[in-house]
């Protein structure tokens, strides 16, 4: 039995984590809302900039209308970096561009900031 609860825990305490990151998850739920805006009319890249909500918008440009898309936009998303006895560390940050190439879909992928 202890030999089974040590993997565990060591597991646990690394802080390993499973899945796509807290900057990805964010991005992902943009996505979603951009998705929505094409769907509800909205065609350029600052109608789509208005509709972030989990990031910081650094530029929006191009258009989504379908035959001649080109939208780009480019989000920042923050979130406070703690140690281990919860001291502040400065803020963790990550940058995400946002493209729509057809006009229907947006695809997203991490970039510098």
């Amino acid at each position: 039995m202890p030999l089974l609860v040590l993997p565990l825990l060591v597991a646990l305490l690394s802080g390993c984590e499973v899945g796509h990151s807290w900057s990805w998850r964010q991005a992902d739920l943009d996505r979603n809302r951009f998705n929505l805006a094409m769907f509800r009319g909205a065609d350029t890249g600052q109608e789509l900039a208005d509709w972030a909500q989990h990031g910081q918008v650094v530029a929006a440009s191009g258009t989504a209308e379908p035959g001649r898309a080109d939208l780009q936009i480019l989000v920042r998303y923050t979130r406070p970096k703690t140690g281990w006895f919860g001291s502040d560390d400065g803020v963790e940050e990550a940058c995400y561009q946002f493209t729509s190439l057809d006009g229907h879909n947006v695809a997203f992928d991490q970039t510098d900031c």
